[in-house]
């Protein structure tokens, strides 16, 4: 809110003023707003004669402290000693308020500057060069508020598509072709850096052209070998996942026998003719995989399904008028419980489709009868309504439950072996 009142003040939206002069020589700069840590330490240096050292751990125990008891004392101490600087009751108060209200998290003013240019060369990027930027990103992982799965899914919402691996194309990052992003070696689930730096290396002699070839030349383990079927890095070569798959143990043989046979070139066997995973099943064996969607996010395939029973999706909900009621589908990630004055409990989070991102809020009454199924449960089904906060719309959730896919993305994974795959929906929390 702080922030909000500094940039209307700062648009003229909202009047500015200063009950002493110098209120405004520490505050002229931030429009009246306590903003920056080292404000607070002026003000009671200032006003109230504190060193330097005693305004810092005044500061400390302010953002520290939820006692009534220790804030009344400390208020008649600040008052007092304002008051005995000569300056009048009022002033006194208003540094007071001013104090007192820059409790929780606050920003040094260098660290704010600095977290400023970042951003400011980060948009600018991300305008100009936007597969670069969300290229670059992606390589940086694990890192940010972010994972890798929300980083794509915005990247395709911005027109820059999702290559998958490929044996014979991917790097060790991620990489830009053809203005498209292609993953790189880093996103694979088990695979071992001598592994990767092996596929490099022997694909500087020449391609791959089989997953026999790849076996024979890189000596993968069959557990890697699996996984970069199941995550579709041999598509090219062999398009029938299944089929690929059900090749590993022989591969592995062919690869073991090869080295007792002097001079012996050995016949590749032929690939079995059987149905392939179907797309979703794709889909969901590449978030195993890769901890990310490839080409489209896993909720683009309830889509249908999810309007059939009246759901928007996250990016509708995002546009709706305040207090109109609505139907969400999507992911519950990055779950935030921050204290509140009343003791009851709220809770942020994210809800992520195939259209974005939406900002959730879960109320004490509602928190206490379904917030186990906020947490437990990797896909939810939201009904509330949407709230105007400063220009900007929210989603108050009334309800919450459980979303059943139409078919069990974590059963695909077992029937695959890719259970042992971490953080397979990447629910990623503070």
């Amino acid at each position: 809110m702080k922030l909000n009142a500094l940039i209307r003040r700062k648009r003229g939206l909202e009047p500015c003023r200063f009950d002493h002069p110098l209120l405004e020589t520490i505050l002229g700069s931030t429009y009246g707003v306590v903003v920056f840590q080292e404000q607070v330490d002026q003000l009671l240096e200032t006003f109230c004669g504190y060193t330097p050292g005693e305004a810092e751990e005044i500061r400390d125990e302010l953002q520290r402290r939820r006692a009534e008891e220790w804030d009344e004392a400390m208020r008649t101490e600040v008052l007092s000693r304002a008051i005995q600087n000569g300056f009048s009751r009022r002033v006194a108060n208003v540094v007071w308020e001013l104090v007192s209200g820059f409790r929780g998290y606050g920003f040094a003013q260098g660290h704010a500057l600095a977290f400023a240019d970042i951003s400011m060369r980060s948009v600018y990027c991300m305008q100009r060069y936007p597969a670069e930027y969300f290229a670059a990103l992606l390589s940086s992982q694990p890192a940010g508020y972010y994972g890798p799965a929300t980083i794509a899914n915005e990247a395709r919402n911005r027109g820059i598509p999702i290559l998958p691996l490929d044996v014979n194309r991917s790097e060790e990052w991620f990489a830009v072709e053809n203005g498209a992003i292609r993953i790189g070696w880093m996103q694979q689930h088990n695979l071992s850096k001598a592994t990767q730096r092996r596929i490099l290396e022997e694909r500087e002699r020449g391609g791959f052209r089989s997953v026999f070839d790849f076996a024979e030349r890189v000596r993968p383990s069959v557990d890697e070998l699996e996984c970069l079927v199941l995550s579709g890095a041999f598509d090219e070569l062999h398009s029938n996942r299944r089929a690929t798959l059900w090749c590993v143990g022989e591969a592995a043989r062919l690869r073991r026998d090869s080295r007792d046979v002097l001079f012996a070139e050995l016949p590749e066997p032929s690939l079995p003719n059987v149905s392939d995973f179907t797309a979703y099943e794709k889909a969901v064996l590449e978030r195993a995989m890769l901890g990310m969607d490839v080409a489209q996010h896993l909720m683009a395939f309830e889509r249908e399904r999810i309007a059939a029973k009246g759901g928007i999706p996250c990016a509708d909900a995002s546009r709706l008028e305040d207090g109109k009621r609505a139907i969400v589908v999507g992911i519950a990630m990055r779950l935030r419980f921050p204290p509140t004055a009343s003791g009851r409990r709220v809770v942020f989070f994210d809800l992520e489709d195939e259209s974005g991102l939406l900002n959730v809020t879960v109320f004490d009454e509602t928190y206490q009868r379904d917030g186990h199924t906020i947490i437990t449960s990797p896909f939810v089904t939201l009904r509330g309504y949407a709230q105007e906060r400063e220009g900007h719309i929210a989603f108050v959730a009334t309800r919450v439950y459980p979303y059943r896919m139409k078919v069990d993305p974590e059963g695909i994974a077992e029937q695959t072996g890719a259970v042992h795959a971490e953080d397979f929906i990447t629910r990623r929390r503070s």
